[in-house]
């Protein structure tokens, strides 16, 4: 891939945190990322693997900006993201947006479902008229494999692929270029993980998207990604085409987490 279709670019970064072992005890630093550089490049789907506190999630956050890093940079379109004004980093977060873990903690109970996929209009396209958010809303549940007859429904009337639809609409609704699923899919059922995988690989093609896809399931990420980082307390341990990892892991860890995988997937 080419430098001109890099979109975003993280460099050394580090996240630390002294964690408290008591009154008479020094605290014990921890390294949740530790100092890991990778790109990101328009129109692929990259992989981020890696056992559970390997630092998946932090990488995802940071690169959000929801929290702080500890040194390091992370650059959108050449341009540190620390320095962005105000309306730069509204910008940068209408372009990338998230799919988190859990469908129904990551929704309002206290909301129905057209108001929860409309939430990110109001914050970022305020003059639009209620008919004309109500339209919007509509073809994105389209979009999405929902029926616009949950629109006044609330979550708990929801089936928890259907509320993962729910998160993935609301994502979609300012067309983003960048889409960062964060475990979308391991809180579901097997049969609905699938339904689910589908969804995204065709709003991908529909939307143009550019997917930053975190597993801790090699299976999951060897049937969507084109390039995959493996991380292992905070450190990329790996990283290569889809391809040539499976094919030919060079670390230990790679081929541990491989031989874990409970049957083959052909590669696509």
């Amino acid at each position: 891939m080419e430098d001109k279709d890099k979109i975003l670019q993280v460099d050394d970064l580090n996240l630390q945190y002294k964690l408290s072992r008591g009154l008479f005890k020094s605290p014990i630093l921890i390294k949740a990322v530790d100092n890991i550089s990778f790109s990101l490049f328009s129109g692929e789907t990259l992989g981020i693997v890696g056992e559970s506190g390997s630092g998946k999630s932090s990488v995802c956050r940071l690169v959000l900006k929801l929290i702080n890093k500890t040194s390091g940079s992370i650059s959108w379109f050449n341009k540190d993201i620390d320095s962005f004004n105000s309306s730069e980093l509204k910008n940068f977060r209408k372009s990338v947006q998230v799919i988190f873990q859990d469908p129904y903690g990551s929704l309002d109970p206290r909301m129905t479902i057209g108001k929860i996929i409309s939430e990110p209009l109001d914050i970022y396209r305020k003059n639009l008229k209620i008919e004309e958010k109500e339209e919007i809303v509509i073809t994105a549940m389209k979009d999405v494999g929902l029926s616009n007859k949950l629109f006044n429904r609330y979550p708990h009337e929801l089936s928890g692929g259907q509320c993962q639809r729910v998160g993935i609409a609301r994502s979609l609704i300012n067309n983003p270029s960048v889409l960062i699923c964060d475990e979308p899919v391991s809180a579901l059922d097997l049969s609905i993980q699938s339904q689910i995988m589908d969804l995204i690989e065709a709003i991908k093609k529909k939307y143009k998207l550019t997917i930053i896809f975190v597993s801790h399931d090699l299976s999951i990420i060897k049937s969507i990604c084109d390039r995959v980082i493996v991380l292992k307390d905070g450190n990329i341990i790996e990283s290569n085409n889809t391809i040539n990892l499976f094919k030919n892991p060079q670390s230990v860890y790679t081929k541990k987490l491989i031989s874990s995988v409970p049957s083959p997937i052909p590669l696509k």
